[in-house]
């Protein structure tokens, strides 16, 4: 009886193995938040290394690359490759920065320079009020609550935040050419 016992028991535990890396398997890219990480698994790669390194030890990884708080830290799946993705913020910049999951080796470091400007400070081509004008035609029956000029990695943007009864909307506009950037929208929380 125990032999059976054994033998059932170290089926189940094969089958909840095969269906649980079948779960985390997505194909070509993968996210897991790094809170959810209780401890480092290990690996069947081919990487030199079969153990990943800690969500600690990839944060003090990033933190050497760049001085900040760090807001957000993810594992990563991409073609194979196994990397945290570890989100810093500081007073002059966001930074992604990226790190083996294996060798703890800084893959990438990717700096967002986010500076908010007045519009005296800034040379740009696009007014405001234009920006303002072409943010509206992105949510009907809207009215503007914030906005902002920013210099991001080089270039003049407006951020102008919208609202209707229904949604809220965030509006990225090129200062210089008109260009609509980005556009996020929410359903709005009416509490």
């Amino acid at each position: 009886m125990k032999k059976y016992k054994r033998i059932l028991a170290g089926g189940v535990l094969s089958a909840a193995l095969v269906i649980g890396g079948a779960a985390a398997y997505t194909g070509g890219e993968s996210t897991v938040e790094a809170s959810q990480l209780s401890s480092a698994p290990t690996s069947t790669s081919t990487s030199t290394t079969s153990k990943m390194i800690t969500v600690q030890q990839a944060k003090e990884a990033a933190l050497k690359e760049v001085q900040g708080t760090i807001d957000d830290i993810d594992l990563e799946k991409e073609n194979g490759k196994v990397y945290y993705e570890v989100e810093i913020e500081s007073a002059k910049a966001d930074a992604t920065v990226l790190i083996d999951a294996y060798t703890g080796k800084v893959l990438t470091v990717n700096q967002d320079l986010d500076f908010e400007v007045t519009a005296s400070d800034a040379d740009v081509k696009i007014s405001l009020e234009k920006a303002t004008q072409i943010a509206l035609k992105e949510l009907d029956n809207s009215k503007v609550i914030s906005t902002e000029l920013d210099l991001d990695d080089g270039r003049y943007e407006y951020e102008i935040e919208l609202v209707n009864n229904k949604y809220e909307t965030d509006v990225t506009i090129d200062a210089n050419t008109g260009d609509v950037l980005s556009v996020d929208t929410d359903i709005r929380d009416n509490d």
